[in-house]
């Protein structure tokens, strides 16, 4: 009985395959194609049919800072020292993949002072800068870089408030932090920001590919 039905679906993908090789060669046939670049052609062909899907990368790249006011917004997402050595970095990245938003950078750094320094430049000529830098230096942080529609500001709500004992419950510093200098996460604050950090921390860019579920995520 098995022996049957493995002989019928070896014979429905011989079929498969070479029909798809007969419609490859057809065309190829009108357009001259090498037949180097035919037999390439054809086993790309019936690799795929075999497994029964293409690859999802995207056909055209974006910036890496993606493209505000979009589904290919992105938006830089930090989790700070304090939030590595808690470990809380697979906490905070299943709330933004639960909530639908796609994941296409992903690394662990450990900044110098100088990069700190730059991260906050907005914030040189404030009191706190000084010791701001020194804790964002201390250890590594987890960059991330999120993609998806309103996913700066949306992703700023998720964080919560600056001031941990401010935030709702429900937000990431709502549920893991409590005190200002420790509130484990930083987020893009506008298009702006988001397009100055992605550029710093992902000068190497991100991966633009196709989340094959974005159909049940997207109207």
């Amino acid at each position: 009985m098995f022996s049957r039905a493995a002989s019928r679906l070896s014979t429905a993908r011989s079929r498969i395959a070479a029909n798809s090789i007969r419609s490859v060669s057809t065309v190829a046939a009108r357009l001259a194609v090498p037949k180097a670049s035919l037999a390439m052609a054809t086993g790309l062909v019936v690799a795929t049919s075999t497994i029964g899907f293409a690859s999802t990368n995207c056909a055209e790249p974006i910036p890496v800072y993606g493209v505000p006011g979009t589904n290919q917004e992105r938006t830089f997402i930090a989790c700070k020292p304090d939030a590595v050595q808690r470990g809380l970095v697979g906490a905070i990245i299943a709330r933004f993949e639960t909530r639908g938003y796609k994941l296409v950078g992903l690394k662990m750094v450990w900044p110098t002072k100088e990069m700190a320094e730059t991260h906050y430049k907005d914030l040189a000529k404030k009191p706190f800068f000084p010791g701001l830098v020194e804790f964002f230096s201390s250890g590594p942080i987890v960059c991330m870089c999120w993609e998806g529609k309103d996913v700066i500001r949306q992703g700023r709500q998720m964080l919560g408030e600056t001031q941990p004992l401010a935030s709702k419950p429900g937000s990431i510093r709502g549920d893991y932090s409590i005190d200002l200098g420790r509130n484990i996460c930083h987020g893009s604050d506008s298009p702006e920001g988001a397009e100055h950090e992605l550029k710093m921390w992902f000068p190497e860019g991100v991966n633009d590919w196709g989340k094959t579920i974005d159909a049940w995520v997207y109207e």
